[in-house]
């Protein structure tokens, strides 16, 4: 546990904040560590992981329904579709790992897709 001095908090609020635990007999810091949990939970942005498969194909289309950062990790063979451009691969595409192939088309660079790779085997063009 970490002992926390924090400064500027409005008289008001901490009276409310403090009667509220004293209501509830939770000790101050407990209550404040569940509403950071909280606040934590709902501001950070979920990421979805698609694992352990042989083939996936990855397109704007699927990126898009997903709404979120994504990871892919042990897929065999990885295509990118050729109607993804880097802004959406960057935005969705939160990192490639432990793949086999990944296979990618003429609108990346090698270099824009290594970025969010890491162990993998080859990154090669679609024909």
């Amino acid at each position: 546990m970490t002992d926390v001095t924090i400064r500027g908090i409005e008289d008001e609020v901490y009276s409310q904040f403090s009667a509220e635990a004293r209501k509830r007999s939770i000790p101050i810091g407990e209550l404040v560590t569940q509403v950071m949990r909280i606040f934590l939970e709902e501001t950070s942005e979920k990421r979805y992981e698609i694992k352990d498969t042989d083939e996936v194909s990855v397109t704007r289309e699927g990126l898009e329904s997903v709404g979120g950062p994504i990871a892919f990790i042990g897929i065999k063979v990885l295509t990118i579709e050729e109607d993804l451009d880097w802004t959406l691969f960057a935005k969705y595409i939160d990192e490639i790992v432990n793949c086999k192939t990944v296979v990618i088309p003429k609108t990346l660079s090698k270099l824009q897709v290594l970025t969010k790779c890491r162990n993998v085997g080859k990154v090669v063009r679609s024909d």
